[in-house]
């Protein structure tokens, strides 16, 4: 019994330090200020109605070494109006989620899946949960897509317990504020 524990132990010690290493990539891959467009639904419009928003949209992610991000979004939302939103993120590998905490909400939870397929932090993953979408319940879905210099994270939803296909709700595409080093031939 003592041996199957320890290979128990060793496994989830295995486990735990891969997940570690997700976490510190993702927080690595993320980390720095981001500028680009947030394109949402416009909800003035009937439910039906494809009409869409995009506000200039400024991100900057920075981490703490209890593997806590902190994004800060800046929002260019027409004349003399500019919002500011602060979210407490959590990776976490280990348990396939990612928790939310945005302006002292309560704590917004997803499923993750994608983790195990990140390349140093990069690559798509998809955020399954449940919320609200203009004040009902909904089922929540997320694509974060990762890559060296390009953020995108699509967000759709529909009516919770419903099995109509998701809706698009809105789009962050953001590019890092500062452009990469050139290399190669000219």
């Amino acid at each position: 019994m003592d041996g199957v524990r320890a290979a128990l132990v060793g496994v989830s010690a295995a486990g735990q330090s891969s997940g570690s290493t997700v976490a510190a990539d993702l927080k690595s891959a993320l980390r720095g200020d981001w500028v680009g467009v947030l394109e949402y639904r416009d909800y003035s419009e009937p439910p039906t109605s494809t009409k869409r928003v995009d506000l200039p949209t400024w991100l900057s992610v920075t981490s703490d070494g209890e593997g806590k991000q902190t994004w800060h979004y800046v929002y260019d939302d027409g004349p003399n109006k500019t919002v500011d939103e602060i979210e407490a993120v959590t990776f976490d590998p280990a348990r396939e989620q990612y928790t939310a905490v945005d302006n002292g909400k309560p704590a917004q939870t997803f499923h993750v899946a994608g983790y195990s397929a990140l390349k140093g932090g990069r690559g798509t993953l998809t955020l399954t949960g449940s919320g609200t979408d203009s004040g009902k319940p909904a089922e929540i879905r997320e694509m974060m897509t990762i890559r060296r210099n390009l953020l995108e994270v699509l967000e759709e939803t529909r009516s919770a317990g419903s099995q109509d296909a998701f809706a698009f709700r809105h789009l962050y595409r953001l590019v890092r504020r500062e452009a990469p080093a050139v290399t190669g031939a000219k």
